[in-house]
């Protein structure tokens, strides 16, 4: 794991202060070693940077940039290749320097070309120069676990692993992108290629950028996923292999050269994880959990006592980080941490486990994309029902969303959740099936038409319910999963220089999981898979828990005294994010969440996340 930078001076002017300045301002993503090597080649000066953070083969002559024999080739490589054992076995090389992937990676490029990114198991993000050509490739893993942002005008192309290290370079000017306001106070997350500085880009998952001589282009290179034919599996057959395949993720994910442990939150989808680690003969594996400060109540949630369970059933070494409504007061010097908003209070939470987390180790597994891939989520539920009982029934889409009114919000019923989330969906229905959709994954305060998904789906005439669930769970996995929990995990774990990986994102249980009709995933309810291959682990006093969110309770802990300058700050009309963001909104928010009418702190948070954030920066 490390953070990878690099420069391509056009006009040959550049000393290596930028270089420097770049590996500097990401120090935290390798500390462990950090280096630049720099060419010349007809008037130009490339430069390529590189901070290690030593998982694998820890030996110095592992550090990058990581050299061909010859010197043609220099690799700088953020990420772990799973597969690099298997991988190692199929190049022809015969003289190996190291025993890391990073250099079965520069081989395998070298030997294959870029036809051989398809089959690299892993997450990664790499630059490769070839001295010869003159040529430069950086690519990006077909999940989008690790990032690229990257800037290019008529004197220099910039790459980095973070938005940060681009700006350190000096040599591009901040300019705040206000385009992405709407977007973010819709979904949370600027709108990937963009971000929220103009012309700085994040470069997509499954694509590569190419820069010689003569051009600069990106391409995708992964191959487009068909929709599985509607042919009956049995569900024994579909849960004893998704059981395989993850016993086999975990096996991969566990190999390292430093001490590994585990997010654990005591749900679904973090207990299998500690399950399956448990299975493969690992007592005392250090986990993680935060929990509420005992000078607090409960906030709804049961993360703690279940983390606790799992922890005492699979014997691991289990550790509790508790956080309070002090935490809150942290927000000015947290922002200084992030590249940029992304609105989910996960990432305040995230960056607190991963301090405690780094004292005991380096290595972190995760629970992320679970819900993405097999369908977890109370929306996918919700369309599914919808897709299968409304699609082509406005009149009786009308007739629900006229229900929308009279049925109770919640207040304090016991069934507020459901009634929460039955309003919710019923007043987001669409007779536009891809409408739908984008409102059930949004804030309902925000909600604006994203003709980029109507581009997508233009001359798509399908009465296919299959079709519409896979475009739902598609968008989810290329949107939300990379631009808000992917990358919120990147970022803080990689600031506490932790390596964060993710087992539901093997490649292999990726293409197991896509190559299935979207139908076979709700069928049976939400994630029900890994319901039953837990259940196959030990694990079905796990099953019936509530599905809950990984945040901290910030609609609690806004309306405490303490915390009131942060409601004042909401409030104040004079502060510029208002010249994008609409006040009159934010106002009926905030009195809606204070009278306690309605709970509006996912919204709340990400606005002043966001003020907080530019006032920082600009």
């Amino acid at each position: 794991m490390c953070g990878i930078n690099v420069i391509i001076d056009k006009k040959g002017h550049l000393t290596a202060d930028s270089i420097q300045a770049m590996n500097a301002a990401t120090l935290y993503r390798g500390p462990d070693n950090s280096d630049f090597v720099s060419f010349q080649y007809k008037g130009q000066h490339i430069f390529i940077g590189n901070n290690r953070l030593e998982i694998v083969d820890r030996n110095v002559h592992s550090n990058q940039p990581f050299h061909s024999k010859d010197k043609r080739y220099s690799l700088t490589f953020n990420g772990a290749i799973y597969n690099y054992k298997e991988l190692k076995q199929r190049i022809s090389n015969d003289e190996w320097q190291t025993e890391s992937d990073t250099e079965v990676l520069l081989h395998w490029m070298m030997e294959k070309g870029l036809g051989g990114l398809t089959e690299l198991n892993g997450m990664f993000a790499f630059a490769l120069y070839d001295r010869q050509e003159n040529s430069l490739v950086i690519a990006r893993d077909p999940s989008g676990i690790k990032p690229v942002y990257y800037y290019n005008d008529d004197n220099y192309f910039i790459a980095s692993s973070e938005i940060k290290g681009i700006l350190a370079s000096g040599l591009v000017k901040k300019e705040f992108n206000s385009s992405q306001v709407n977007h973010y106070l819709q979904f949370k997350y600027a709108a990937k290629p963009f971000t929220f500085y103009k012309n700085i880009f994040e470069l997509n998952e499954a694509s590569f950028i190419k820069i010689d001589a003569h051009d600069f282009k990106i391409k995708r290179y992964e191959r487009p996923v068909n929709i599985a034919d509607s042919s009956p599996v049995k569900d024994q057959t579909l849960i004893h292999t998704c059981n395989d395949l993850l016993t086999n993720s975990v096996s991969r994910q566990l190999v390292a050269d430093v001490p590994v442990g585990l997010f654990l939150s005591g749900g679904i989808d973090s207990t299998l994880l500690l399950s399956k680690i448990h299975s493969l003969g690992h007592i005392g594996f250090p986990t993680f959990t935060i929990a509420n400060a005992l000078n607090e109540k409960a906030y709804g949630t049961n993360d703690v006592t279940f983390a606790r369970l799992a922890a005492k059933k699979y014997q691991s070494d289990h550790h509790e980080i508790n956080v309070d409504s002090s935490m809150l007061q942290q927000l000015p010097e947290f922002v200084k941490l992030i590249d940029q908003p992304i609105g989910d209070s996960a990432i305040f939470l995230t960056h607190v486990i991963s301090e405690e987390a780094k004292k005991h180790i380096k290595v972190a597994l995760n629970g992320a994309g679970a819900d993405e891939m097999f369908a977890g989520y109370n929306r996918h539920q919700a369309y599914n029902s919808y897709l299968h009982h409304l699609l082509h029934k406005k009149t009786a889409i009308k007739l629900i969303k006229g229900t929308y009114n009279i049925l109770p919000d919640g207040g304090n019923h016991s069934l507020k959740k459901v009634f929460r989330l039955w309003n919710k969906f019923t007043g987001l229905l669409d007779v536009d099936p891809i409408q739908t959709c984008m409102n059930f994954s949004s804030s309902e305060y925000f909600i604006q038409r994203d003709d980029s998904t109507q581009e997508e789906a233009e001359d798509k005439n399908y009465e296919d319910v299959s079709y519409y669930l896979n475009f739902c769970l598609r968008t989810d996995r290329s949107k939300y999963l990379i631009s808000d929990i992917l990358a919120l995990t990147d970022k803080m774990t990689m600031r506490s220089s932790i390596e964060a990986r993710v087992p539901y994102l093997d490649q292999e249980v990726k293409q197991f999981v896509e190559g299935l009709n979207p139908s076979v995933l709700l069928k049976n309810g939400r994630k029900w898979i890994l319901k039953e291959v837990l259940k196959m682990n030990g694990g079905a006093a796990f099953l019936n828990r509530p599905k809950e969110g990984f945040g901290m309770p910030f609609g609690r802990w806004i309306k405490m005294p303490q915390n009131i300058n942060f409601v004042k700050q909401l409030r104040n009309s004079l502060h510029p994010i208002y010249e994008w963001v609409p006040y009159d909104t934010v106002g009926k928010l905030i009195d809606t969440h204070l009278n306690n009418s309605r709970d509006c702190s996912s919204e709340l948070w990400s606005v002043l996340l966001l003020m907080n954030w530019y006032e920082k920066e600009f």
